[in-house]
């Protein structure tokens, strides 16, 4: 990607010159894996509910539009 540099020409092809960096104030620690996972697996849950829910409608609507149709039975549908 891009970078943008926020200096003057000088000062960037002069490379004598080490620049510290400030140490954080508190050590880097990962977040714990564990909260991630159970929300993780919640998710996942409420999306195969709502996709069991989404297919049953399908399916629901399929069966009316089958009762319907004339010359239209359930054997036929599976085959195409």
């Amino acid at each position: 990607g891009q970078f943008f540099v926020m200096m003057s020409p000088q000062e960037v092809l002069q490379g004598g010159t080490q620049r510290s960096i400030t140490p954080r104030a508190h050590p880097y620690s990962p977040k714990s894996e564990a909260p991630r996972a159970t929300r993780d697996e919640k998710r996942r849950a409420q999306h195969n509910e709502v996709e069991r829910r989404r297919r049953d409608k399908i399916n629901n609507w399929i069966v009316q539009l089958s009762k319907i149709i004339p010359d239209c039975s359930m054997e036929n549908t599976k085959s195409g």
